[in-house]
């Protein structure tokens, strides 16, 4: 999967951007100038477009032309609803039918050819396709637009088209259809309402008819004719009658009261009152005194006194009549108003059950009467509206009115030849960046010092850049060895500068014995480990460079010794002492790989190249190894558990990711000593920002040694020079 970042502790700086757009400047221009040329020629040949432009006022309702309740025909759209209606009316392929065979576009030069296949033969589904095409044509071209503000109705009617006064002509036309079509539909609908009104008061009649013959016969079998009077005459009689029977049960209370005394035999007013007993006592009472007076003078058997005893009797039998009788009255006048209040009881329980059956009938009534009055209040509605609505229908009038009519557009509304070319360089440069980018993520190889540091998380400690080895003399041997050849290039100075980092990469001490690997084949490590070990041996004494590389071998080559005897032939056991060879560089010498042999990871063994190693640095002061890349075999990560430092060769552009990784987790998994990397052949179409940023990342280094002093300055000197003149680097 191809990781779309350019490090893995975070995005891309505008920096990283820049140096993208500068790599691949040619695939961005390539995209830029294709699509701006593209635009800027259909410009110049497109044929240009007019646009013609009517302003028309649509009213969301008819105006009321009948004073009337309902008057008119109000619109049964509201709102947005009924704008976005209109639009697409105006829009739509009908109108268009009406404005095509207005104008009888059928000959017009522009739309001659939808015809001119028809044969004066053919059917009508082919000239009915035909029209269908042309009013698809015309439709295409029509622009509704809603002119902005608050509660707006303009609206702004467009055609666009070639022909410029053919544009106005035909907005115009659209506009003069569009109201007739208004007319035409309202008509048909006044005219549709109309009889659906007329089947309604048919209707209407019938049910008013039906209700008043119901209620006139409901008036004839119940004898209503005035139903208000008799519902009072009713309610006054039930009111009477109940505060007669509240009388009568009064009445009737006093009176048991009187008898219940009477029949108990207390004395009551009515009876002490009494005339005729009141005469009687006054009688009874002077008797009672005559007698008294008598006895006393003549004795209780004298004739008067018996007489007056006698009369004594006759008026007490008179006042026990006469009392008996004001009872027997107080009796009768209690059973009378008895039976009075149950008269009335049921006078009123009577009058109660007429007026309930009154009430019932009153209602039944007033429903036959609420249908009767309803029914013809909708008879009379229907009767008017069918009136109001003929009358509307047949007056031409319209809620769309013409504000301003189109006019011959003077300029063309596309193509837009400025804008259009400013779209396209916008969009190209876009386009191109984007396509930049792109490729850049697709290449997962290690490019960079910020790559190779981000992603392997080790240092970089120099970049070498692409060497035109053979540009002078094509034949000359040994051309890689750049510090031999040319120790005052770039490429010279910059391992100069490698070798000073490798000497401060580990306090205490360097490294004395260095292995030099590399991730695949052909990145050049064995020429980095060739140039480092003559830098090493200009400044810092004897050194040992030995082709541990037993599969391709290439040291003997470069320095034009012969092959054996070598290393293989110590390891094997056939010499004693180290083969090593003299170089023409002083204190460089060099001991070939000797015989390739069949087994070189065995040969390399722990026991055997220890030994070896062990002689080596009695002898010389730096040991530099070469050997084969790490993820073809294992003899790399042998000879790295018995090296003090190991270099690591990346060769630009050429090393994906990932594998990278693979190699270095290789070395850190047999806690092999890794110094770091060195970014290898970095292509010099870019080698004006790899070498001003190689410059400034490695500014901290300047004053480690005058070495390092003097080295920057002749790189800086140098790239000053680079740039001025060619751009390759000359050995």
């Amino acid at each position: 999967m191809v990781e779309l970042r350019t490090t893995p502790h975070g995005g891309k700086t505008i920096h990283d951007y820049f140096t993208i757009f500068l790599k691949r400047r040619w695939a961005i221009l390539s995209v830029f100038f294709s699509l701006v040329a593209t635009v800027t020629l259909y410009s110049y040949i497109a044929t240009p477009i007019y646009l013609a432009t009517a302003q028309v006022l649509i009213e969301r309702q008819t105006p009321q032309i009948l004073d009337q309740t309902g008057g008119g025909t109000p619109s049964d759209s509201q709102g947005e609803q009924f704008y976005q209606t209109q639009y697409q009316l105006l829009e739509s392929r009908a109108l268009a039918k009406k404005v095509a065979d207005k104008l009888q576009l059928k000959n017009h030069s522009f739309y001659a050819p939808i015809f001119q296949n028809l044969s004066p033969t053919a059917d009508n589904a082919l000239k009915q396709q035909a029209e269908d095409r042309l009013a698809r044509s015309i439709a295409k071209g029509v622009k509704v637009t809603l002119i902005p503000g608050r509660n707006s109705r303009l609206v702004d009617v467009s055609y666009s088209h070639p022909d410029p006064r053919f544009a106005a002509q035909l907005v115009n036309a659209l506009i003069q259809c569009y109201i007739e079509q208004y007319l035409e539909l309202r008509f048909a609908a006044s005219q549709e309402v109309a009889g659906w009104l007329k089947q309604k008061i048919d209707e209407a009649r019938k049910k008013l008819e039906e209700s008043e013959a119901k209620l006139n016969q409901y008036k004839r079998e119940h004898n209503i004719v005035t139903l208000e009077d008799k519902e009072s005459i009713t309610g006054q009689k039930l009111e009477q009658l109940n505060r007669d029977l509240l009388t009568a049960q009064t009445r009737r209370m006093a009176a048991e009261t009187k008898f219940r005394e009477v029949s108990q035999g207390h004395p009551i007013s009515d009876v002490l009152n009494d005339p005729m007993i009141q005469t009687l006592k006054k009688q009874e009472a002077e008797i009672i005194v005559q007698v008294s007076e008598m006895s006393k003078k003549f004795g209780e058997h004298h004739p008067r006194i018996i007489q007056l005893n006698s009369e004594m009797t006759a008026t007490r039998a008179k006042i026990a009549s006469e009392m008996s009788q004001v009872v027997q009255s107080i009796k009768n006048e209690y059973k009378m108003t008895q039976m009075q209040e149950e008269n009335l009881k049921s006078a009123l329980e009577s009058q109660k059950a007429d007026t309930q059956d009154f009430s019932d009938r009153a209602i039944n009534y007033r429903m036959l009467l609420r249908d009767v009055e309803t029914n013809r209040a909708m008879y009379e509605n229907m009767l008017k509206s069918l009136t109001s609505t003929t009358a509307t229908g047949n007056l031409p009038s319209t809620n769309i009115q013409i504000i301003y009519p189109a006019t011959v557009p003077t300029a063309p509304v596309s193509p837009k030849k400025f804008n259009n070319i400013m779209v396209a360089v916008v969009i190209g440069l876009i386009l191109g960046g984007a396509l930049a980018v792109g490729l850049e993520n697709l290449d997962t190889t290690l490019k960079t010092p910020e790559e190779v540091e981000g992603w392997l998380e080790i240092p970089n400690l120099v970049m070498i850049p692409h060497l035109d080895l053979f540009s002078d003399n094509p034949t000359k041997e040994g051309a890689e060895l750049v510090l031999h050849h040319d120790g005052q290039s770039i490429a010279s100075e910059l391992y100069r500068i490698l070798r000073t980092k490798i000497h401060y990469s580990t306090p205490g001490r360097p490294p004395r014995v260095l292995l030099v690997t590399s991730t695949l084949p052909m990145e050049g490590k064995s020429m980095t480990a060739a140039n480092l070990a003559i830098a090493i041996a200009k400044e810092e004494g004897s050194v040992l460079l030995v082709d541990a590389d037993l599969r391709r071998p290439r040291l003997h080559q470069l320095f034009q010794v012969p092959s054996e005897p070598g290393l293989s032939n110590f390891l094997v056991g056939e010499i004693d002492d180290i083969p090593a060879v003299e170089t023409k560089m002083t204190n460089l010498f060099l001991v070939p790989s000797g015989p390739l042999p069949p087994n070189p990871s065995e040969l390399l063994g722990p026991r055997r190249m220890e030994e070896f190693l062990t002689r080596a640095q009695k002898l010389y002061g730096h040991i530099i190894l070469d050997s084969p890349p790490l993820l073809s075999v294992t003899d790399s990560a042998i000879l790295a558990t018995q090296a003090e430092g190991v270099l690591l060769v990346i060769k630009a552009d050429a090393v994906p990711r990932k594998q990278a990784i693979e190699a270095r987790d290789q070395l850190l998994s047999i806690k092999a000593h890794l110094l770091g990397a060195l970014l290898n052949d970095v292509p010099t179409k870019h080698a004006g920002y790899y070498y001003q940023h190689y410059y400034h990342y490695h500014s901290q280094y300047t004053s480690d040694s005058d070495i390092t002093k003097t080295s920057t300055l002749s790189i800086f000197n140098s790239i000053i020079r680079m740039l001025r003149g060619s751009n390759k680097i000359r050995l």
